[in-house]
C-alpha cells in the first residue's frame, strides 16, 4: 500500500513533509510524546549502574560502548 502511495505522490509531484506519520504512530513500539516511560518490569540494581558507568568510561567510542552491552 505504501508503494502505491509513493507512486501516486511522484505522479502528481507531491512531497510528503510530515515529520510524524500516522502509520508510525499506530505501531506497537511508538511512545506518545510526554507520556513518560513504559512500566519497568525489572528493577535496576546499583551493581548494574556501576557496570554501565565502567563500560561507558572505558569505551573508546559510543559504538564500542554499545557493543559491550
Amino acid at each position: 500500500m505504501e508503494e502505491l502511495e509513493e507512486v501516486a505522490m511522484k505522479k502528481h509531484h507531491v512531497e510528503d513533509k510530515r515529520r510524524i506519520k500516522l502509520e508510525k504512530i499506530q505501531g506497537p513500539d511508538y511512545i506518545p510524546f510526554l507520556e513518560g516511560r513504559p512500566e519497568r518490569t525489572v528493577v535496576i540494581r546499583n551493581e548494574d549502574i556501576i557496570n554501565l558507568k565502567i563500560a561507558l568510561h572505558t569505551s573508546k567510542s559510543f559504538d564500542d560502548f554499545l557493543k559491550e552491552l
